[in-house]
């Protein structure tokens, strides 16, 4: 028991000290010895659970990833943008744990080095599932990647806005965005 409360004490303190790192820094600027000593943990300790920075950072991009995965397969895409029961779909759940793991999001999703926006895009790709309709000069593969890049664009801005919505409000307004053109979204929607 003590070993797992020590293990997860030190998992905390490397991913604080990864953030903070990477938020200053960058990937390529960070060193194995530069998130020791931000940690304060020892070199030995970093190695025993992981083989270098690049390790490090495959580890919490597929923890995010396998997590959003699990999300997509245990909650349904909502197909009506206002269902009664908004809890109940992967949107809604995504946006509520990419809040709780906020600062890590945005440094994966932010850095270059990172896979974490191609990995998530292509997760968003299978939730939405094939193009089923025709849009008149649209082929479908545009289609589905100009919506899949919108809602990684959309969750990349919501989670980098200093002073950000809720999860509850930012699903709100995906949801909204969902049924509008572009047109509509710049412009605003004639009312009748």
């Amino acid at each position: 028991m003590e070993t797992n409360a020590k293990r997860l004490e030190t998992e905390v303190k490397l991913q604080r000290a990864f953030i903070k790192l990477m938020t200053r820094t960058g990937f390529e600027h960070v060193s194995v010895q530069a998130l020791t000593r931000e940690a304060g943990i020892n070199r030995g300790t970093f190695y025993l659970h992981y083989i270098d920075k690049f390790d490090l950072l495959a580890h919490y991009e597929d923890e995010l990833v396998n997590q959003i995965h699990t999300i997509f397969e245990r909650y349904p895409k909502p197909t009506d943008p206002v269902a009664e029961d908004i809890t109940a779909n992967a949107f809604w759940q995504l946006f509520h744990y990419l809040f709780r793991q906020r600062e890590l999001a945005v440094v994966l999703l932010q850095s270059p080095a990172s896979q974490m926006s191609v990995r998530v895009k292509q997760l968003v790709d299978e939730v939405m599932g094939p193009v089923t309709g025709y849009n008149e000069g649209v082929p479908a593969g545009f289609s589905q990647a100009l919506v899949a890049q919108g809602v990684l664009d959309y969750i990349g801005y919501w989670l980098t806005q200093a002073t950000s919505v809720t999860p509850d409000e930012a699903y709100v307004i995906f949801n909204q965005t969902r049924v509008l053109s572009p047109q509509q979204l710049l412009h605003g929607v004639a009312k009748r």
